[in-house]
C-alpha cells in the first residue's frame, strides 16, 4: 500500500529442532526450520529477514494446502532471490536514518492472503532496495527493482515478461533528469520515495509477478497529477480505444470525487494479457463513499456490481470499520484516533479487449480486534461456500502471530480487499501487518 510501515523486534530465531520427522504434517513449518539448518547468510540483515518473515510464510504454505515441492521451492525463492534485494533490516529503535518503505508489512516486507471458493493463494509484495537508498547514493531508491527483475527473468523466464517494465518505467517513474532537479528541500516533503514495488503471487502452477509505479515524486517534478501520469502511462500502451474510454471514466471519476490517485499497478506478462489498475485512497472513511467509489458514482451497473455492493454493505456492518476522517500520508496523529488508521483505498482494474471497469475495494481493518475480524470472516466464509476457510481461518491467524493477544491487538490484519463476479463469487485478500 501507499502508507509507511511500524517495524517491530522479534529477531531471533527460533530453535530448530532436529530429528527426520521435519516434513511431516503435523509441523507446518517443517520446511523453514529444514531449510534453516541448510542455509547460510551473508549478513545479519539476510539473516534476520529470513527468521523474521519465513516462519509466517512457511505456515501460510502449508495452510494453503501448496504441495511439499512448492513450499521448499517458493521459501528458497524467498531467501535466495528476495531477502538479497531487501537492504538493511531495520526495527523500532534502529531506523533512524534508513531509507523508509511505503509497504506495511516488516520494513519493505508484506505478506498476504487471497481466498475464493477454489482456494486460497499467498503473495509476498516487496520494495527491493540496498544500503544505497539510506545512504543517499540512490536516494529514491531506484536501481534495485532493475537488477531484482532480471534475476527473476534468469531463474524463471515464463514467470515474466519485462516489456511493460521497460516500456512504463520511465513514463511512471523519475528519470535521472528529474531526479537531479530534486533539492534537499523537495527531498524532505517525501516521508517515503518508493518508485516501485514487486509483487509475486505463489500460485499452485507457478509464480505470477505483479509490479506496483508510484510516482508521486514524479508529480512534484514535472507539476502533473499522478492520476494524469498514471492514466497517460496506459492510454500510451495500447491502441485499444476502449481502454482509453475507461481511462476517462476513471479521470472522470477522481475529478468529480476529489480523490487523489496513488499509483498504477500491472501484471508483468504478455501486454494483451495483463491488467492494469489505478489505485486511489480516500481519506473520508465512510460507508456512503465506499458505495460512490464501487459504482464509480453510479457510472458502473449490472448484476455483479449490484450483488457485489449489497455483499461488502454486509462485510463493512458486519466488520464495525471505523468511520472517520484519515490524516494525509507522512502527518501523525495521536496512536487510536481515528484520524491515525488507514484510510479507504480502492481500484479500477481495465484490461485490453475488455471494455468494462472492475473495481476493487480495500477496507482498512486497522482499529477493529483482530478475533473480531476472524470472527465476522469465518461467517462470511461459511455463507458463500468456503467451508474449509470457515473451519481454519481463526485458528491459522493465531499460529501466525504466536504469543500475540489478538482480542485486542488491532494492527495485525491491515486490509480486506473485495471483489466480485458471478462466475467466481466473492474475492477476500487479507494483508498482514506485523
Amino acid at each position: 500500500m501507499t502508507f509507511t510501515s511500524s517495524a517491530h523486534k522479534g529477531t531471533t530465531a527460533p530453535e530448530v529442532q532436529s530429528g527426520t520427522d521435519s516434513r511431516t504434517v503435523e509441523s507446518p513449518d517443517a520446511p523453514y526450520r529444514s531449510l534453516s539448518k541448510a542455509i547460510l547468510f551473508q549478513n545479519m540483515d539476510q539473516h534476520r529477514y529470513w527468521h523474521r518473515v519465513a516462519p509466517m510464510l512457511s505456515r501460510m504454505l502449508s495452510d494453503g494446502k501448496y504441495n511439499i515441492d512448492l513450499q521448499y521451492r517458493y521459501l528458497c525463492l524467498y531467501s535466495q532471490l528476495v531477502i538479497p534485494t531487501l537492504g538493511p533490516f531495520t526495527s523500532r529503535g534502529n531506523d533512524s536514518g534508513f531509507y523508509t518503505c511505503t509497504l506495511g508489512g516488516y520494513g519493505p516486507v508484506e505478506l498476504s492472503q487471497n481466498f475464493q471458493a477454489s482456494g486460497s493463494t499467498v503473495r509476498i509484495a516487496f520494495e527491493p532496495n540496498s544500503y544505497a537508498a539510506s545512504t543517499g547514493a540512490d536516494v529514491c531508491n531506484r536501481q534495485a527493482v532493475h537488477a531484482f527483475l532480471s534475476n527473476l527473468k534468469l531463474l524463471d523466464p515464463s514467470s515474466v515478461n519485462l516489456y511493460l517494465h521497460h516500456s512504463l518505467n520511465n513514463q511512471l517513474t523519475l528519470t535521472d533528469a528529474e531526479e537531479q532537479q530534486l533539492t534537499p528541500d523537495d527531498i524532505a516533503k517525501f516521508e517515503v520515495r518508493t518508485q516501485n514495488i514487486i509483487a509475486l503471487d505463489f500460485t499452485k502452477s507457478g509464480i505470477v509477478a505483479k509490479e506496483y509505479f508510484l510516482p508521486i515524486v514524479k508529480s512534484l517534478v514535472t507539476g502533473q497529477s499522478v492520476a494524469k501520469i498514471c492514466l497517460d502511462a496506459i492510454r500510451k500502451s495500447t491502441s485499444d480505444a476502449s481502454l482509453s474510454d475507461l481511462c476517462q471514466l476513471v479521470e472522470d471519476h477522481i475529478e468529480e470525487s476529489d480523490t487523489p490517485a496513488a499509483f498504477l499497478a500491472c501484471d508483468l506478462v504478455d501486454p494483451s494479457s495483463t491488467r492494469y489498475k489505478i489505485y486511489i485512497h480516500d481519506s473520508d472513511v465512510a460507508l456512503s463513499r465506499a458505495e460512490h467509489h464501487w459504482t464509480l458514482g453510479g457510472r458502473l451497473q449490472g448484476d455483479d456490481i449490484a450483488r457485489g455492493l449489497d455483499i461488502f454493505r454486509e462485510l463493512w456492518m458486519d466488520l464495525g470499520i471505523v468511520e472517520g476522517r484519515r490524516s494525509p500520508p507522512g502527518t501523525s496523529a495521536k496512536h487510536g484516533d481515528p484520524s491515525s488508521l488507514l484510510p479507504l483505498m480502492y481500484n479500477y482494474e481495465m484490461k485490453p479487449g475488455h471494455g468494462n471497469l472492475k473495481p476493487q475495494l480495500y477496507l482498512p481493518l486497522t482499529g477493529v480486534p483482530e478475533m473480531q475480524v476472524a470472527s465476522v470472516l469465518t461467517a462470511f466464509f461459511d455463507k458463500y461456500g468456503m467451508q474449509e476457510q470457515a473451519c481454519t481461518f481463526t485458528k491459522n491467524l493465531q499460529s501466525y502471530y504466536p504469543g500475540c493477544d489478538l482480542s485486542t491487538a488491532t494492527r495485525k490484519q491491515a486490509w480486506l480487499s473485495f471483489s466480485y463476479s458471478a462466475q467466481k463469487g466473492p474475492y477476500l485478500s487479507i494483508y498482514y501487518h506485523w
